[in-house]
């Protein structure tokens, strides 16, 4: 067993050492007059670490200045590396997030304006940092009721991801799709949503087939989604297998202990329930009736045996 060194610096003495350093850079460039990418890069750097220390009102202060100091080297009719100018935006919007949506949206398209010049060469991102930052992106935005601008982050995706067969690639890939299909939906553009969300399936599927997918969620939600269209265009044979589907790989997650909350399983087994009694098909409905309580109820499974033995003798 190794033993445990007391002397180790912790996560939070880590993070003020590179505070102190990161304020040194700052005043240097403050007090000496140095260039002003070196105290864009200081700014940068010491907003990014006051944000993992919860200094929010600090961060988005370096962040301000961080772009006040883009557009003044743009007045001056030179560019900045756009690493630097799509990492001030995005950063400052994050920290603006739900408490102020419609900033980190405009934040966000500012970043888009110059997302496409984002490659290996590029400050702070290599290609998983990059890919990572749209998906965050597209997330962000669809949560706060912009899906429409999602589709940059989008195409910076589909270039970064297009021709790569790696597992972690692929991967990403779904999560692309899962979040191309939402974005649809919230533009109440369901046909392509479907499409999207049939090409997560397919796409999740080989990868569940060679054991390969990171998240089973990732699958779950594309058929649960597709299901949810299916059942308002009264395609009930397709609903049910996706509805099912779902279901068995959420059932596979609890055999595991893997699932920490079994409301969205429960609610399955309801919908699925509720659906077969509209169409009078109440035997169907009795199997995901019976699933749905023992999920709800401690000691359901005495009280079926019980309820089972009294009425459907």
């Amino acid at each position: 067993m190794t033993a445990l060194n007391l002397d180790m610096p912790s996560f939070d003495e880590h993070l003020e050492a590179i505070l102190e350093d990161c304020n040194e850079r700052v005043n240097r460039s403050e007090e000496s007059g140095g260039s002003a990418e070196e105290y864009l890069d200081a700014l940068i750097d010491r907003g990014s670490i006051l944000s993992m220390m919860e200094y929010y009102t600090s961060a988005v202060s370096d962040f301000d200045d961080a772009i006040e100091i883009i557009s003044k080297i743009e007045r001056e009719g030179r560019v900045t590396d756009a690493g630097m100018y799509v990492r001030a935006f995005i950063s400052r919007g994050e920290l603006h997030g739900t408490e102020n949506p419609e900033q980190m949206a405009g934040d966000y398209a500012a970043a888009s304006l110059r997302l496409h010049e984002l490659g290996d060469g590029s400050k702070y991102y290599d290609r998983k940092k990059m890919i990572n930052k749209c998906l965050d992106c597209c997330e962000d935005l669809i949560d706060a009721g912009y899906p429409g601008e999602v589709s940059v982050f989008i195409d910076k995706l589909y270039v970064m991801l297009a021709g790569h067969d790696d597992n972690w690639s692929k991967n990403r890939y779904v999560e692309m799709l899962n979040l191309s299909a939402q974005a649809m939906i919230g533009m109440k553009m369901d046909d392509r949503a479907f499409e999207f969300y049939s090409d997560a399936i397919e796409e999740g599927s080989r990868l569940l087939e060679k054991d390969s997918l990171e998240d089973l969620m990732s699958l779950i939600f594309p058929f649960v989604s597709r299901g949810d269209i299916e059942q308002e265009r009264g395609l009930f044979d397709q609903y049910f297998a996706d509805r099912k589907a779902a279901i068995s790989l959420l059932e596979e997650l609890m055999s595991m202990n893997k699932l920490d909350d079994v409301q969205l399983l429960s609610k399955l087994h309801q919908d699925v329930a509720n659906t077969y009694l509209t169409l009078n098909k109440v035997k169907e409905a009795e199997e995901h009736l019976m699933r749905e309580v023992m999920l709800n109820m401690d000691g359901a499974e005495e009280y079926i045996r019980e309820y089972t033995d009294r009425n459907w003798d």
